[in-house]
């Protein structure tokens, strides 16, 4: 069916070479057999040329096969891969690899840049005699007469130059040329599998380097939560130990007023000490109310903070619609370029449902900051209410301090005054109550806060693992 295409001038040669490589049916089968599985099943580029290069010399009877890969520069240079054997041992052939590794090729220059350029095998009788041949001293040392080059195309454009040697003078066999164009592109879908492993890593690095950067936005916003949450929950511890004060000095100051209504004749010292108390409980209000405006104040920066987790919640869904996107541009491509595209199908695939799970992710942890941003509101609404109500406390307590001292000298009216007094008690009694009901609220809130803080970071390293295993489970394919 096909002969040799490198075969002698001379008469006697050709006879001798018609009979060592014209292969039957069953050759030509077994070394297709061969290209193909090597094609298929190693895994490493330089493994898979190379066992090309080794079948394609043994069926051809060939000395001597070499690649040249084309680099981002357009420039060709030897992939130092080889295929030496038929009684030529590596040691003679020692120059004629130096000068071929040491040679770049440009496009269009020499018999490797003309083949690149032109998309067309070339065959040269006798390199040593051929004009323009780059390498002929080295060739000349070592034997080397007969050679054929053969472009690799991927996409229409030539990716590498397969050339081959022998110690006889050559010439091109047409039918050979097509036996050898099969073997031409099982080396393309090597180089080709080699460059779509390599943009699925890139990929895989890629994703994982922007999510990964997500979920370590998401940890600092949760340490400024937790951060936070310890400023809300000792200003709460404050305000509970300045509200026991207030308590236990209305009671005192209840305490006293009743005494002045029932002892009239200690009126006098009785409301001296009511004055120096409200003087106090002056002081104590105006304390608190600044402490509540400063709780009213963190309560509006955690507000903010808030506010900045959403925002990042809105970045983690972005980067998972891009995904989504990412992966079904990418299972478009896959389903173009056919059966070479299926690996890459099951990855994008897979990008679409991890986009798919961070969309979930996301959502799920959007609920929970509606839910935190709320309770902040609320818990904002409150500390202004606390603060209203500390305001009120104090003018009632300048009020009690004023009406205390009229009343020193005018011991006729203490009666009257004592019950205003006791009144005014009663009204700080209640608010107290509602301050320490507040503060008892202000803790429930922290308590949902460090709940909410929780549930982000655990959001956050599932989805941290969930992204490791996925690109794991990526490259190891």
């Amino acid at each position: 069916m096909f002969a040799g295409f490198m075969r002698s001038v001379s008469p006697d040669e050709d006879s001798r070479s018609k009979q060592g490589c014209e292969a039957g049916l069953g050759d030509i089968l077994r070394l297709l057999r061969t290209v193909g599985t090597i094609a298929d099943e190693a895994r490493q580029r330089e493994a898979a040329i190379a066992g090309i290069l080794d079948a394609v010399c043994d069926y051809c009877r060939w000395p001597v096969g070499h690649a040249y890969l084309l680099r981002e520069d357009d420039t060709l240079s030897s992939a130092k891969i080889w295929s030496i054997g038929r009684g030529v041992s590596p040691t003679d052939l020692t120059d004629f690899r130096a000068q071929s590794e040491a040679t770049v090729f440009t496009i269009g220059q020499g018999l490797i840049g003309s083949v690149a350029k032109t998309g067309e095998p070339v065959c040269i009788e006798n390199v040593v005699t051929k004009d323009g041949f780059l390498r002929v001293s080295g060739a000349a040392r070592n034997g080397l007469q007969g050679c054929f080059a053969l472009p690799v195309k991927m996409a229409g454009k030539v990716v590498a130059v397969i050339e081959f040697f022998s110690r006889d003078i050559a010439r091109l066999d047409d039918e050979m040329l097509e036996l050898l164009g099969f073997v031409g592109g099982q080396v393309a879908r090597v180089l080709e599998r080699d460059a779509v492993l390599a943009v699925r890593e890139k990929l895989a690095s890629d994703f994982e380097s922007q999510v990964q950067g997500t979920v370590g936005m998401l940890g600092a916003a949760v340490s400024q939560m937790r951060s936070a949450l310890d400023v809300l929950g000792e200003s709460n511890r404050r305000t509970d130990a300045c509200g026991k004060g207030i308590d236990q000095a209305a009671h005192t100051a209840l305490s006293r007023i009743e005494n002045v209504a029932g002892q009239m004749d200690a009126l006098q010292a009785a409301l001296t000490t009511i004055g120096d108390d409200a003087g106090t409980n002056v002081e104590t209000t105006r304390a608190l109310g600044a402490q509540a405006r400063d709780m009213r104040d963190e309560f509006a920066k955690l507000q903010v903070r808030a506010d900045d987790a959403g925002k990042m919640l809105a970045t983690i869904s972005a980067i998972a619609s891009q995904i989504k996107l990412l992966g079904l541009n990418a299972s478009i491509e896959a389903a173009r370029v056919g059966e070479a595209g299926k690996g890459f199908a099951i990855v994008a695939k897979e990008v679409k449902a991890l986009a798919g799970q961070s969309e979930a992710a996301t959502a799920e942890i959007a609920q929970w900051m509606d839910g935190v941003t709320g309770a902040i509101s609320k818990a904002g609404g409150d500390i202004d209410r606390i603060s209203d109500a500390m305001g009120d406390l104090q003018a009632r307590a300048e009020i009690t301090a004023d009406q205390t001292s009229g009343q020193v000298e005018i011991c006729r009216t203490v009666a009257g005054d004592a019950l205003d007094a006791l009144k005014q008690a009663r009204v700080v009694g209640a608010s107290v109550s509602d301050i320490a009901e507040a503060i008892s609220h202000n803790g429930q809130v922290a308590g949902e806060l460090s709940d909410a803080a929780r549930n982000l970071e655990t959001q956050g390293s599932e989805l941290s693992h969930r992204v490791e295993g996925f690109v794991g489970q990526i490259l190891a394919m």
